[in-house]
């Protein structure tokens, strides 16, 4: 059966029946996407035709398509899928990317922490496994995908402890895995850049607080990559002001997703969750971000970066002229295939710049 075929066809007709312009025909729907007063790049005009309130409808039906589109070894990335410790102590599905060419099974490779995004409500999608692949095959490196808990039934802080969980089950068994613990990156894109950042805030701090943790050594990721990244809960940026009714997701979304994910939380004392918010940046280690230039997100990954550099950290910004939010689903552009240019080019600087100190 081909799953992906059926699923768009289902998500079709699901809008067609539950947005609140139900009536809409696929004529119309085109006719709104051509007219839309957001320049977006014609490659992403297959994304760009759904709204942030068609997405937070869709979210149960996309997660079952997500479900069935398993993920698969190819000709050059073979997969591998496990448990790993999550928060509290249980088990996650977690998959294991890594290149099949490797000819020195005894050498330890890089590794890519990967936190997917999807608002914390949404599972990992065939462009995040997509995405893996690439990292795994031109970096020859292992990428590893942990697939934590989600909302609505696992709120803050559920899903950061997951990928933390995972994180230090990679450093503890990184001979076992044949990776470089002192090479160790984290990516995530949206939600997954929140959890990134999130995860570095609280080594950092951990680190900080455990003896034992300081006697072993325990190394902080050697670079981070936030790609469009929720990381401040304030909302307070000029986008998202502006961008409220922007494809994929707006500012409507941006709040629904704070609200839920700090439900029956004090947002003072959850202070994980919006990493901007921090007293202090300068323990991060180089970083890279992507801003999509319509994402009501742009400004504050914008002003997260600005913040680390002046706080001395190493960043890299790449601001997107005529992305949306989600972007990264548009996996046969030539927008993704240029930003992965620009992510692999700075990973490779990085490591090279570990090799000669």
């Amino acid at each position: 059966m081909n799953y992906n075929y059926a699923f768009n066809k289902l998500c079709f007709q699901y809008v067609m029946h539950s947005t609140c312009h139900s009536e809409r025909s696929e004529e119309s729907l085109k006719r709104v996407n051509k007219d839309m007063k957001y320049n977006i790049d014609k490659e992403l005009k297959s994304i760009s035709i759904y709204s942030g309130s068609m997405v937070g409808r869709l979210y149960p039906l996309v997660n079952i398509g997500y479900r069935l589109n398993k993920c698969w070894s190819d000709r050059v990335v073979r997969v591998s899928k496990i448990t790993t410790p999550g928060y509290q102590g249980v088990k996650i599905p977690t998959l294991i990317f890594e290149p099949k060419n490797i000819l020195d099974v005894s050498e330890k490779l890089p590794c890519i922490m990967f936190f997917h995004g999807g608002g914390f409500l949404m599972s990992a999608s065939g462009a995040h496994y997509m995405i893996a692949k690439w990292y795994a095959y031109k970096l020859n490196c292992k990428v590893i995908m942990p697939d934590y808990r989600l909302m609505p039934k696992y709120t803050y802080p559920v899903a950061i402890e997951d990928c933390y969980a995972t994180y230090n089950w990679g450093l503890k068994n990184a001979e076992k895995l044949g990776i470089d613990k002192d090479n160790i990156f984290v990516t995530g894109d949206s939600a997954g850049g929140n959890i990134a950042a999130s995860v570095v805030a609280m080594l950092h701090e951990r680190i900080l607080k455990d003896r034992n943790l300081k006697e072993r050594g325990e190394p902080l990721p050697k670079g981070v990559l936030l790609i469009y990244p929720v990381i401040d809960k304030r909302m307070i940026t000029e986008s998202m002001k502006r961008f409220t009714d922007t494809p994929i997701w707006d500012s409507h979304c941006n709040k629904l997703l704070w609200e839920m994910y700090l439900k029956n939380q004090d947002p003072e004392q959850a202070k994980f969750a919006s990493i901007a918010e921090l007293e202090s940046l300068d323990f991060f280690p180089d970083t890279y971000i992507e801003v999509a230039e319509f994402d009501c997100l742009h400004d504050e990954g914008i002003a997260f970066a600005q913040r680390l550099k002046k706080e001395g950290v190493a960043t890299e910004l790449h601001d997107i002229k005529g992305a949306c939010h989600g972007y990264e689903a548009a996996t046969k552009s030539s927008i993704v295939h240029s930003c992965m240019k620009h992510r692999i080019d700075w990973i490779r600087k990085i490591e090279k710049n570990k090799k000669n100190n």
